[in-house]
């Protein structure tokens, strides 16, 4: 099966194409779910902790029965060299497994045997300051029966935990299927039997008009469009293509619609194993015995969306404390000079291309909003003096650090653009709504790279997307640092700040 260029990572502009859902979804309450890896992660942690903590009891025996000053930093080295040991041990073991999170593994035998191994791995490092050699045994014994005593009561929470967020579905991916035919009902078939953690959240298909009578004996929850809605309402985790394999112009088409989705999305193929050597563009996987080929996956998964939070809310009321000084300087050197309002408030789109309300200092004679939004460029008349001042050292970005703290963009992404342009774009560039799956930031790699300024051409539109998705799909906390480190080397040279 040959894939067609919308599957490829080229970024071509559709002559002619209209704009692509101009209209905002409908609001829906994003339902809660949890992330399988990061519950597990958090298992691990407190394991850790627990054999860390438990060192702590002879020391403080020891300090203060026995006399002896203790060296609290050989300790704390002794017991993660001894925390690390018996993590590795514990999932080699299946003591981690994120399939068993209904029936998560106590195993005291398990649990016993990797705490020791991991101290006698480490016998001698923590011995501190006994001089009798027989205190050897009353240090590690101490140790052990302590972080074993939590270990155990560690264990026992977490299954009662887990077990009920698994039954109350908090653990479950939601997956939905694209086809009504042969393929989709075995699809159907193996999804909807007993397994755990799979909700089968429909099957949908834009062939179900009088003229196609569904053979199979299956219910069609709603068409593309339902299905492109229900994703960006956070109701679907993955999206399975089953088509037969004679439609690969429209299994192409199809995933290119849904590529732009925060979702992962799968095409199943009976030549999964054919394309194996072709693995480094789309990898192969399975749900049970139907082979998929995955188009992508879904972007800031598991642990990725709690750091970068956590990063926008440590950082963002970091830069904002410090900048607060400024915002009443800012304010009234606007009031001296023009009329009007300080904050300048235009509607934009972000994540699942929701709506909101972005802010900066005005820094133009005009407040433009709806369909008539013009760029600025170079000398553009509608800039004031201050309003030029402020664009060229970026501080009418500054309000926007209060979007950040309320959850609606982040201080690293893509750049959200006026809704009117959004649609233009959207109607240029095929994949331009694939940057709707991460939250937009007040800066990104596309803006240290020198793609600043108005986009007034093809190529600097395809430019600006090829850094948005390299973004996306290469993300890590470590490049959003390193961007916005670059950010103020480029706020100085102030080029394209017009």
């Amino acid at each position: 099966m040959s894939l067609s260029p919308a599957l490829t990572n080229e970024y071509k502009l559709a002559p002619g194409a209209a704009p692509a859902e101009q209209s905002s979804p409908r609001q829906f309450a994003p339902r809660q779910s949890w992330s399988r890896r990061v519950a597990v992660d958090v298992v691990a942690l407190l394991d850790a902790t627990a054999i860390i903590i438990g060192a702590f009891l002879p020391v403080a025996i020891y300090a203060n029965f026995g006399g002896l000053d203790p060296n609290w930093i050989l300790t704390l080295q002794s017991s993660i060299a001894a925390a690390l040991a018996a993590f590795f041990l514990l999932r080699s073991w299946g003591m981690y497994d994120q399939r068993q999170l209904s029936d998560f593994p106590e195993s005291p035998g398990r649990l016993l045997a990797a705490l020791l191994i991991a101290l006698f791995a480490v016998i001698g490092l923590g011995l501190p300051f006994a001089i009798k050699e027989a205190h050897l045994w009353v240090w590690y014994a101490a140790w052990a029966s302590a972080s074993y005593t939590l270990l155990l009561a560690n264990r026992g929470i977490a299954r009662v935990v887990l077990r009920k967020m698994t039954a109350a579905g908090r653990f479950d991916q939601r997956i939905a299927v694209y086809g009504a035919g042969q393929i989709a009902r075995r699809v159907h078939d193996y999804l909807t039997s007993a397994q755990h953690g799979i909700h089968f959240s429909g099957v949908y298909d834009d062939r179900i008009g009088e003229d196609r009578i569904n053979p199979e004996g299956l219910v069609v929850a709603g068409r593309l469009d339902d299905l492109i809605e229900a994703s960006r309402n956070e109701q679907i985790d993955q999206i399975i293509i089953a088509l037969p394999q004679v439609a690969e112009g429209r299994m192409a088409m199809i995933a290119a619609k849904l590529e732009r989705l925060p979702v992962s999305v799968h095409i199943v193929t009976h030549i999964a194993s054919d394309l194996i050597e072709h693995s480094n563009a789309h990898k192969v996987s399975n749900f049970g015995p139907v082979g998929m080929l995955d188009v992508k996956q879904k972007a800031l998964a598991d642990w990725a969306p709690i750091v970068k939070r956590t990063e926008d809310i440590v950082l963002g009321s970091i830069f904002l404390l410090l900048t607060a000084p400024l915002f009443p300087l800012v304010a009234l050197a606007i009031k001296a000079e023009t009329k009007g309002p300080v904050i300048f408030r235009q509607r934009r789109r972000g994540l699942n291309k929701q709506e909101f309300e972005v802010l900066k200092f005005r820094s133009m004679s005009v407040m433009e909003e709806g369909d008539d939004v013009r760029q600025v460029v170079e000398n553009d008349p509608r800039v004031t003096r201050v309003g030029a001042v402020l664009r060229r050292l970026s501080l009418d970005e500054l309000p926007q650090l209060i979007n950040v703290l309320k959850g609606e963009m982040s201080l690293v992404g893509p750049r959200p653009h006026a809704v009117s342009h959004d649609d233009e774009f959207g109607g240029k560039l095929e994949r331009y709504a694939n940057r709707h799956q991460v939250k937009p930031g007040i800066t990104g790699l596309a803006q240290v790279r020198g793609l600043r300024g108005p986009t007034d051409t093809a190529e600097k539109l395809q430019q600006r997307l090829a850094c948005d998705m390299e973004y996306i799909s290469s993300w890590s906390l470590w490049q959003d640092l390193k961007i916005l480190a670059r950010t103020f080397w480029v706020i100085a040279l102030g080029r394209n700040a017009h």
